[in-house]
């Protein structure tokens, strides 16, 4: 008996060795990385500078001088208990 034991012993451990390593994964396998990467947005790397219009900028740069700064217009977004919610703007305008 004290001599079979060892021997069943390393039967029972090589069992467990019965999958090849080169089975493929589960389904599932990385399955957590690849929605976390669905949900990132990818930034457009660029070398050229912002489009912008060059006769807003000057004309924006002249009001702020001259202290004729234009203000927002209040825009409601959605309505809450009869109240508009505002986003841009002063409130009570």
């Amino acid at each position: 008996m004290r001599t079979l034991l060892p021997v069943f012993l390393a039967a029972a451990g090589l069992c467990g060795c019965a999958a090849p390593l080169d089975a493929p994964l589960s389904p599932a396998f990385g399955q957590a990385v690849a929605t976390m990467q669905a949900q990132v947005i990818p930034v457009a790397v660029s070398d050229l500078p912002p489009e912008s219009s060059a006769a807003r900028s000057v004309a924006a740069i002249g009001r702020y001088e001259k202290g004729e700064v234009k203000r927002l217009e209040t825009q409601a977004t959605s309505v809450i208990g009869g109240y508009a919610t505002t986003t841009t703007g002063s409130p009570g305008k």
